[in-house]
Formats: structure tokens, C-alpha cells, sequence
């Protein structure tokens, strides 16, 4: 029954209507009736006169419409003004564009009572209301809660709902069958499906709502989570993803800490426990290691990878990373400790010569190569190991569905399933995580070394406020320190006018001479990018004016300022990234954020606000879709209806239930 296709007979409507459902995906009666609102009014408390408004949310008043006038604008557009008064003789005005309809239909309503709902705006002494919802007929919406649904295909939400009452017949526990085990509903004492169904559309009361988002939230988080921890737990039983047991051992471990120049901060310690922990497992690990910058992921991997191998001389490790820079960079930060172990290292990248190549892919099938340094891309190429015990993946976020299950190809002859490390240094809220890698184990390390100064930010308003930075930077420039000046464009362009990376190497070269001023973007070539970034590295340039490509260049200690243009046309990723560029030295760092117009977004604020990552991800996956927060485009991140991927406490509880739930079945 649910799955009969909509027609214009059944919701009395037009073929228009029905194509354009259709094209919004909304095909069968099923899908009209999981169309759930999007939100609620309250209209069971109907306000009588202005007093009582509350401007920061929306209010329901009941007014008297006294005139209509409509007015053509400079840019042609139609303005529909209404004047309203209240109980007491105080008057508004509600403002709409392209509106013909509300001038032309519903003139003779004027001296009428009539229901506006909307937020209020106080401006120029007076209360406005722009594009404000209007009900006419006071007996059928006055003092009652009314659901409110996300257009569709320009569908308003009043038609959505005046159409899902003549479908409510169809929503009976026939047709809305128990889905959940009856141990989760007597747990939660859960309302019927069906009644949850019913309620979420149509509610008497607030407590309704609650009930109905109660059940159906849980619903949605718990079929997302199944499938792939009942994946996780056949896996454990699964010949195919059987592991090398790695021993921990404490002293071992102690030894090595020993060898550093530094101590691990707490989080390091408590991760680097979790890992090898979970490798003493006779089933595959796998982890998700979140960091943000100079929490040192890097050394709690290479520890744990000394450990596999130490374990057993025939453990080999593959230490995987998204470019040829950062895997050398690796390799070579690498070389002092492994070396103090014995331990036999190599880089695999693309410029490796191809007779290179064909020596190191002999050495790791003979046991020659006990840790390799190399990129994602050569993944795909015939690079066979003897007994590859663990791999480590980082920046895993650039490393795609398919080439994680390429890895199934290095598995042994004995089908040993390597131990797998994800890292990534865009941390992402716990919740959307737990969402993205349900058959991953969870671990962070967001303690940044108590000698590290935060990063001074600040988002610059106006000219008077730049000049000021100018000044400071001068200074700051006559003490040796350099600057980073980040452009999102390489040159000028006709069609959009954004600042770019050569107009602002003239106007730097200017403003700051004598000092030296670098041009660097991505159209260059890669000889020309790294004689610039050498030259910056070494001073011999002292500002360097560039497009995002500086995201990938690391290590200059010495670059302690950070200056942005059109901050606003970046994310936050990409600004967290940026400032980074400046946090690697010991004297205190700036970033200054130039937005254009003065415009001061939430993110803008946000920089200001933090500079821990993790702390920014959140505030990220409340202003954008959670798969812009993470780049996970790739990877497919639920629709969700009712439940919210910012419900840590929901999605933990609901993880604990179906673990319980699987280990009852014997797993």
C-alpha cells in the first residue's frame, strides 16, 4: 500500500505538482509520509499586540490588516507593503517581493483580523516583518502547533501539509511495522512506530513532538550503526581479517621514550596505549587517530610501528601519506630513532627511479625493508611484502574508499589482515566520526605542549585597522621574522573580482620595500615553487605572496604572521590550515583575516574565538552540511529526517545497544 505511486488523484492536485515531487525524489506514498517538518509554531499562544513580541524568535500575532500598497523597486522587483495594528492601536509593517498575489487576491481582507507568524525586526523605530506567513481563516490554524516542511521544488510547506491529511489514512501499524527489537522499546518505553508516525505530522502539544522524535531519532541512528558494527563483529570471527598478534610490551615501550628529546603529553600516552592495546587482538585493528597541529601524531605511530616490528623481525609496516613531500618529510624525521632500534628503513615515492623502484619492491619480499615511506598513489602499483603487519595511513581523509580495499591485496599467503592506523589532521566532531567510520575504533590527541603559545587572531574591519597591522608587520619584519600573505587567486580575473596573488606581490613589494617580497601559486612549475619556498626558508625572502598552494608547504619557523585576503571565501579548514603555516616557531604568532565589506562571517568569528581545531569542527558542522566540514564526498554521510549527527549521547548509547545486542548472539 505504502509503496503505491503518488498520483494527482489520490493528492488531488495537477500533473505539475506530481513531476515536480517526483523530481524532488518523492515518488510513492512511503516517501510523502517520511517527508518529516523540518520544525514547529507554536500557535497555541497567539499574541494580541506588539508588546509581547519577542525578536530573537518567531511569534504568531493576531492583527488587524488596515492597508495594502504595492510598489515597483529601482532593480524592478515588485514590493508588497502591508500595515498592521494591534489590540491597542500600535502599528507594523510586513514587507514582501514578487508577491502580485497578496496585493491582488487579498485586498478584501483589509480591517480584517487575520493571523501573521514570522520573526520580528526592529529598525528605524519601527517593527517590520519581512515575508512574514499569513493565515486568513482564524478558525482553522489559531491555537494549534504547525509543522513546518522544507520546500520542495518550490512546493510550500502549506500545500506539503494540507496533502499529508488527506494521506494520514495510510499511516496504521499495518503499514508502519515494528522495526526495532522489543527489548530496545520496552528499554525506552518507545511509542509505537506508527503512533510516531502519526504525531511527529501531527501534533497536539509539545510533549507529542518530543515522543515522536524520541522514537523515529533513535530509528535512524540505529539502522545506521547496525550495519556496519554487525560488520565490524563478523570480522572478529572472519578467517579474512585475522592479524598478527603484537605483544605490548611496557618496558619495551619505556625503552623507547627513553630515545626522545621531549616527553608525550598525557593524550599522546593514552593513545599510543589504545593502539597497541588493541593490536594485542588476534582480529585486525582498526583506528581512526584524530590530532590537530603539534600534538605530534606522527611519533605515537612510529612507536607503535617500532613495536610491530620489534615484536617479530618478520613484521613489516607500511607508513603511508597523501604526497611525495610529506611522505620524505616522514621518512626523513624518522630516520634518528629507527635507526637507535636497528630498524630498516625506505622512501617509495613517484621520482624514485625506476631501478630504484625495482630494489626496494625486491628488498620488501625478502625481508630486506622492515618499514616503508611511500605515497598513496603507488598503492595501485605491483609492490608486494613478505608479511605486512600494520600500515598506517595519514591524511586518511585523501585516501579513497577504493584504495583502502586495494589493501586487501597485500595481504599474506597465510590471509593475515594488517593491523590499520587512519590519521588525519582535520579533526571532526566525535559524533560525525562515530557517523562516517562506524567499524573504526576512535582516538584524539588534542593536548598541545604547555610551552606553545596560542595563536594571536584577528579579523581586520576596515582601513584604519590595516594600516595599523601594516605598521606592526614592518616592525615585526625589522626583527627578522617573516610573513605569509595568502590570496585566493593567482591573477586578476574579469569575471570575479577577488583579490589575487600578483596584484598583492606589487602592492607588498611597495609598501614594505626594502624588504624582499616572494610570488608563489600553483601555475608555476614545481622547480620554480621550490627555489621560492628555499628562499623563504632560508630568509632570503621575507613576505611571500600566495595562493592556497602554501597550504602543503610546512617548516618555516620563522614566518610568525599570517595575513589572509577574502578570509570569508575560505573554510575553516582551510583557514585552521593556513595558521598552522605560522604555529611551528617559538615566537608568537599572528594571523590577521581581511574580509571584504567588512564582512565578519561566523567563521571569521570563530578563528578569533579558538585555536583548537577540534573545537572549530563543531562550530563548522553547526554552519555548513557535515560532509563540507570533513571533505567526505567520497564517503556517504546520512540523510537524516529527524535524528542529529551532533547527538553524541544518543549515538553512544545507541552503539552500546547494538554491541550488547551482538555479543548476545555469540559473536
Amino acid at each position: 500500500m505504502l509503496n503505491t505511486t503518488l498520483t494527482k488523484s489520490i493528492l488531488r492536485t495537477t500533473d505539475n505538482y506530481i513531476k515536480a515531487l517526483q523530481k524532488a525524489w518523492i515518488i510513492t506514498i512511503w516517501d510523502f509520509l517520511n517527508h518529516f517538518p523540518r520544525d514547529y509554531e507554536d500557535r497555541t499562544n497567539v499574541l494580541k499586540n506588539f508588546s509581547l513580541v519577542n525578536i530573537k524568535e518567531k511569534n504568531t500575532i493576531l492583527l488587524k490588516l488596515i492597508s495594502i500598497s504595492s510598489q515597483k523597486t529601482a532593480n524592478n522587483k515588485l514590493l508588497t507593503k502591508w500595515v498592521f495594528e494591534d489590540e491597542v492601536w500600535f502599528m507594523a509593517e510586513a514587507v514582501w517581493f514578487n508577491r502580485k498575489y497578496l496585493t491582488t487576491q487579498l485586498n478584501n481582507f483589509i480591517q480584517k483580523k487575520i493571523i501573521l507568524t514570522w520573526k520580528a525586526k526592529y529598525a528605524y523605530w519601527k517593527l517590520s516583518f519581512i515575508s512574514p506567513e499569513i493565515e486568513t481563516n482564524l478558525e482553522k490554524l489559531a491555537w494549534e502547533i504547525v509543522p513546518i516542511y522544507s520546500e520542495l521544488n518550490y512546493i510550500p510547506s502549506k500545500w506539503i501539509k494540507s496533502k499529508i491529511e488527506i494521506l494520514k489514512k495510510y499511516i496504521n501499524s499495518d503499514n508502519f511495522k515494528e522495526n526495532l527489537p522489543e527489548k530496545i522499546i520496552k528499554k525506552y518505553n518507545f511509542i509505537p512506530r506508527a503512533e510516531a508516525i502519526y504525531k511527529i505530522h501531527f501534533p497536539k502539544n509539545s510533549l507529542d513532538i518530543e515522543l515522536a522524535k524520541n522514537r523515529l531519532s533513535y530509528e535512524e541512528l540505529y539502522f545506521i550503526n547496525y550495519k556496519q558494527l554487525r560488520k565490524k563483529f563478523d570480522n572478529f570471527t572472519s578467517s579474512k581479517w585475522k592479524s598478527v598478534k603484537i605483544n605490548f610490551n611496557p618496558e619495551f615501550v619505556k625503552e623507547i621514550l627513553k630515545k626522545l628529546d621531549f616527553s608525550l603529553t598525557d593524550k599522546q600516552k593514552i593513545v599510543l596505549f589504545q593502539i597497541l592495546k588493541d593490536m594485542e587482538k588476534t582480529h585486525s585493528m582498526s583506528r581512526l587517530l584524530e590530532w590537530d597541529v603539534w600534538t605530534w601524531k606522527t611519533i605515537v605511530a612510529l612507536i607503535s610501528a617500532i613495536c610491530v616490528i620489534k615484536d617479530n623481525p618478520e613484521n613489516q609496516v607500511a607508513f603511508m601519506a597523501p604526497t611525495e613531500i610529506l611522505a620524505t618529510q616522514h621518512f626523513n624525521s624518522s630516520q634518528k630513532l629507527l635507526l637507535e632500534f636497528w630498524i630498516k628503513s625506505h622512501l617509495l615515492v613517484g621520482s624514485t627511479t625506476k631501478k630504484q623502484k625495482e630494489i626496494i619492491k625486491k628488498d620488501l619480499k625478502s625481508w630486506n625493508i622492515d618499514i616503508i615511506f611511500w605515497t598513496h598513489a603507488l598503492i595501485q602499483e605491483d609492490v608486494l611484502f613478505r608479511k605486512l603487519a600494520y600500515v598506517i595511513i595519514d591524511e586518511q581523509h585523501r585516501f579513497g574508499v577504493k584504495q583502502r580495499e586495494v589493501l586487501e591485496k597485500y595481504v599474506s599467503a597465510s590471509w593475515i589482515y594488517p593491523h590499520v592506523l587512519n590519521m588525519t589532521a582535520t579533526p571532526i566532531p566525535r559524533t560525525l566520526a562515530l557517523t562516517l567510520y562506524w567499524d573504526q575504533d576512535l582516538s584524539i590527541i588534542n593536548e598541545y605542549p604547555a610551552w606553545r603559545k596560542e595563536i594571536f587572531t584577528k579579523v581586520i574591519k576596515n582601513d584604519k585597522q590595516k594600516e595599523e597591522v601594516e605598521k606592526f608587520i614592518f616592525a615585526e619584519l625589522e626583527k627578522k621574522r617573516q610573513v605569509f600573505w595568502i590570496s585566493p587567486l593567482v591573477e586578476e580575473s574579469e569575471k570575479i573580482d577577488l583579490a589575487n596573488a600578483i596584484n598583492t606581490f606589487e602592492y607588498l613589494t611597495e609598501i614594505f620595500a626594502p624588504f624582499k617580497v616572494g610570488l608563489l601559486h600553483w601555475k608555476m612549475k614545481p622547480k620554480e615553487k621550490e627555489s621560492i619556498m628555499q628562499d623563504f626558508k632560508e630568509n632570503k625572502i621575507q613576505i611571500l605572496s600566495s595562493t592556497s598552494v602554501v597550504e602543503v608547504w610546512v617548516d618555516v619557523p620563522n614566518a610568525t604572521i599570517m595575513c589572509i585576503e577574502w578570509a570569508e571565501r575560505f573554510g575553516l579548514s582551510q583557514l585552521h590550515q593556513f595558521r598552522w603555516r605560522v604555529w611551528r616557531g617559538k615566537f608568537q604568532s599572528y594571523c590577521y583575516l581581511f574580509p571584504t565589506n567588512s564582512k565578519s562571517t561566523d567563521r571569521l568569528r570563530a578563528m578569533e574565538k579558538t585555536n583548537n581545531w577540534f573545537e572549530l569542527s563543531e562550530i563548522d558542522l553547526e554552519i555548513r552540511w557535515p560532509w563540507e566540514v570533513y571533505w567526505v564526498k567520497q564517503s556517504w554521510v546520512p540523510d537524516l529526517k529527524v535524528a542529529s549527527l551532533t547527538d553524541l549521547e544518543l549515538i553512544s548509547q545507541i552503539r552500546e545497544d547494538i554491541e550488547e545486542e551482538l555479543k548476545e548472539r555469540d559473536y
